[in-house]
């Protein structure tokens, strides 16, 4: 069977016109409600083809440090061909056993990927780790829930099982995890979640 890599791989170069026409319009308002703030180093999970970075960028007047992972190589390509700032980097690397010292972040994002994890309280956990105090945590799906899941559900491939959780779901595994302030949003082309780490 196709690996989750070598399934994103393929799509690399065609990614970007897979997206709706409005997707920057509801990446802004997923940075906007997250609480991203100038002069914050975010860890942005999943980074795909870097489409959450330039509105990342553009919140913050250019005033933050961004440390893009993926699990993709070709997606990593495309996504650093589109980006030119000293403020962001790219680097092969999965959340999930990602090789970083604790407190390193002020945000963690999760746009468009937390579908795929194979365990997410794992990642959640993680994340925690990962933040500084007072950081935040963003899980997110500019598409919805319901939209993401039927995507997955029809297609024959290895993320045909993957789903991104109901709300209720996702406000538990947050405090699991040890996250506070949750607050969540499903609409049918809406989904986030964001909650911060408080000591």
């Amino acid at each position: 069977m196709t690996s989750q890599a070598e399934f994103f791989d393929s799509y690399a170069d065609k990614w970007d016109s897979l997206e709706r026409d409005d997707i920057c319009e509801l990446l802004d308002r997923v940075v906007r409600e997250s609480g991203i703030e100038p002069g914050m180093d975010i860890l942005d999970v999943g980074t795909g083809t870097g489409v959450i970075i330039p509105c990342l960028l553009q919140s913050t007047n250019n005033n933050c440090n961004i440390r893009a992972i993926d699990i993709s190589k070709e997606m990593l390509r495309v996504a650093a061909s589109k980006v030119s700032s000293d403020k962001v980097s790219f680097e092969l690397a999965d959340i999930e056993d990602f090789d970083c010292a604790d407190a390193s972040f002020d945000a963690v994002i999760c746009n468009a990927v937390y579908p795929h994890f194979s365990d997410k309280a794992h990642v959640l956990k993680r994340a925690w780790s990962l933040l500084r105090p007072e950081g935040i945590i963003v899980i997110s799906h500019p598409t919805g829930r319901d939209a993401v899941n039927q995507v997955h559900s029809e297609t024959d491939s290895v993320v045909s099982e993957d789903r991104a959780p109901c709300i209720d779901e996702m406000k538990r595994m947050l405090s699991a995890a040890g996250f506070s302030d949750i607050s969540a949003t499903d609409e049918p082309e809406f989904y986030l979640a964001h909650a911060r780490k408080r000591q």
